[in-house]
Formats: structure tokens, C-alpha cells, sequence
């Protein structure tokens, strides 16, 4: 499935999803595989990345998405500090694709109990 032009709800919000080519003149992507813009609602991922990076990528930046909805990011909430709500994004993120990796059962058994 191609992920470009999807779209995706968080909280009250829906999140467009594209396909973005790092862009080297504007420093954009350029030392990630994908960003959160919360003031334009968006996810932009790189094209071409094998599928374990784009699902990661994906999981990732939607939970960067969550942080912001729930207002965790804000002063004074826990992950107020940008580096520390990376770290703790990063690594949940790396820890649940593991996760879906090793228990190729889990999806389709949450998908059922979440109709």
C-alpha cells in the first residue's frame, strides 16, 4: 500500500500524509526519514525507504503527533524539552516496531478487538 496522500486522525485532528524528497537548499529531511508539522497538520516521510523504515518513520511521527495533541509537549508537561521527547518518542517507537516484528499475530488480533 502507498502511503503518499493518506490521511490519518489524531485526537481532533487529521494529519495529511505525503511522500517528501529531502530538500537539501531548504536543511529540510536532511538528517531524518520523516517529520511532524503540527502547525500544518502534516507527515512528511521520504520516498524509497524499505518498509520496516517507512513503518517506523510512520509510528514515530504519529506519536510525535499524539505528544502535541495531548499537550505533553507544552511548558511545565513532561516532555516539554524537545530532545527529551525525541528520545522517549524514539524509543517507544523503535521498541513497538519490534514488537509488531516479533509477534506477527498482534495486528490482526488488535485489529479485531478495536472494531
Amino acid at each position: 500500500m502507498d502511503i503518499d496522500n493518506k490521511k490519518i486522525k489524531v485526537g481532533y485532528t487529521t494529519i495529511d500524509i505525503k511522500l517528501q524528497a529531502p530538500q537539501f537548499t531548504k536543511n529540510n529531511m536532511t538528517t531524518n526519514y520523516a517529520q511532524y508539522t503540527s502547525r500544518e497538520n502534516l507527515i512528511e516521510i521520504q520516498p524509497m525507504l524499505d518498509d520496516v523504515d517507512e513503518a517506523n518513520a510512520l509510528i514515530h511521527e504519529i506519536l510525535h503527533g499524539i505528544v502535541w495533541v495531548s499537550s505533553l509537549s507544552q511548558d511545565g508537561q513532561p516532555l516539554e524539552n524537545e530532545n527529551e521527547e525525541e528520545v522517549v518518542v524514539n524509543s517507544i517507537t523503535n521498541n513497538l516496531i519490534q514488537v509488531f516484528r516479533d509477534n506477527g499475530w498482534l495486528l490482526d488480533y488488535l485489529k479485531q478487538k478495536v472494531k
